[in-house]
């Protein structure tokens, strides 16, 4: 948003980094109950189409020429512009491989350098879930679910060496982004902390954010309430592959 002289831009900017299903979209739902948050969803996930996902913005021509040419222009503009006299905290989010090559890369850099920004990393603590439930979204197409009634029977089947992967990947991307935004104000957000007790953790993000205290209730669901063994048909044998390892601990019910 710019609304030029009308607005302004003494808000706090933020970007909540993370990767996929560790909860993000329960976590922006939640942030975006606050009248005085803007929370923007993956504006990069693809360059071929802008993801604002928020009400009232949309893909225009202008735009896509814009974040196509000029990324960290794009965000100066149109994601940390001037907004009403209300707005207290404007942001989106940004995942670890998000804006990686050509010229959208130059926004980690720009970020990095925004010692104003504060970051939220949002991470899952038991990263088996993470890639069950990936595996699980591409197979339904389901990637948000905004009503509670109970899923069908999804079960698949996981790759012992697929899974150890993406473990270790995540992890790295964990560390690294750390360590790129160690100089900034940052708030470590877990999923397992934000679906145990939302109202704890969200009262601590608007403190973090510095805006007032009001209650939000979750706009998408939990896709999974199974046990792991439910939903993973050869979980037998991968806990027993995971056992003495440093991931072991992801197979405890």
């Amino acid at each position: 948003m710019d609304l030029g002289l009308h607005g302004q831009a003494t808000y706090t900017p933020f970007v909540v980094v993370g990767r996929s299903r560790v909860g993000s979209n329960l976590l922006r739902g939640l942030l975006n109950a606050h009248p005085q948050i803007a929370t923007f969803g993956e504006v990069f996930r693809s360059m071929d189409s802008l993801d604002w996902d928020h009400v009232g913005y949309f893909q225009s021509r202008e735009t896509k020429i814009l974040i196509e040419q000029d990324p960290v222009r794009f965000l100066d503009r149109r994601v940390f512009g001037r907004y009403p006299r209300a707005t207290r905290a404007v942001g989106f989010k940004l995942f670890y491989y998000h804006a990686r090559t050509g010229a959208a890369a130059s926004i980690w850099p720009y970020l990095r350098e925004r010692r104003d920004l504060k970051v939220v990393h949002l991470k899952r603590r038991n990263l088996l879930r993470t890639h069950l439930s990936r595996k699980r979204a591409a197979l339904t197409d389901q990637w948000v679910k905004t009503t509670g009634q109970p899923d069908g029977s999804v079960v698949v089947t996981l790759d012992f060496d697929e899974c150890l992967k993406d473990f270790a990947q995540t992890r790295t991307w964990e560390l690294e982004c750390d360590e790129y935004f160690a100089a900034h104000t940052r708030r470590e957000v877990t999923y397992e902390a934000l679906a145990g007790d939302y109202g704890t953790e969200i009262q601590s993000l608007h403190e973090f954010l510095g805006v007032p205290f009001q209650p939000a209730k979750p706009s998408t669901f939990k896709q999974a309430k199974q046990p792991l063994s439910a939903m993973i048909a050869n979980y037998p044998e991968l806990k027993e592959r995971f056992t003495g390892t440093g991931w072991a601990e992801f197979f405890t019910e």
